[in-house]
């Protein structure tokens, strides 16, 4: 009874049902221009990740030429070290036998130092001796109390 009474007192409106109509159809073509947006703009993309994809896989081959290049370079440096390692090792092999080498001459000429030193003493002290011994038989000569000086008394007569 009340919805008889709702009908009857409010007059009927013809107008909602043409304005619902319209609008559902609004509603629905804006869905279809969402789709319509969204099926180019998904062809788009398509095209954008196809183009991505191409460089991709173009950087890929780069990258695997590069990281090839570097595992060469790498082995070649792992190739120079071991050289170096070598040349040093060699290097200091070298330095180890001159210096002992030099220590051995050092020691040498040192003991040569030292028997030139006692050489020299040895001819000092016989040069001293003979220096002496002359000086003596100078002084002998020259006092006449040698064997020249009664030489030369037994001939000479006596005054």
């Amino acid at each position: 009874m009340t919805t008889a009474l709702l009908q009857a007192a409010v007059p009927a409106q013809t107008w909602v049902g043409p304005v619902a109509a319209i609008s559902l159809a609004v509603i629905a073509l804006s869905f279809l221009a969402i789709g319509i947006a969204v099926a180019v703009l998904a062809g788009k993309i398509g095209k954008q990740v196809k183009t991505v994809g191409a460089t991709v896989a173009g950087l890929q081959d780069d990258v695997a030429r590069v990281l090839g290049s570097v595992r060469r370079l790498t082995e070649q440096a792992q190739d120079l070290m071991v050289v170096v390692r070598n040349e040093a090792g060699a290097f200091a092999q070298t330095s180890r036998r001159v210096r002992r080498k030099i220590v051995k001459g050092v020691d040498r000429v040192q003991e040569r130092l030292e028997d030139l030193e006692a050489l020299y003493d040895v001819v000092h002290d016989e040069v001293e001796d003979t220096a002496l011994d002359v000086a003596a038989g100078l002084r002998t000569i020259r006092s006449g109390n040698g064997m020249i000086g009664r030489v030369r008394r037994m001939i000479v007569a006596s005054r």
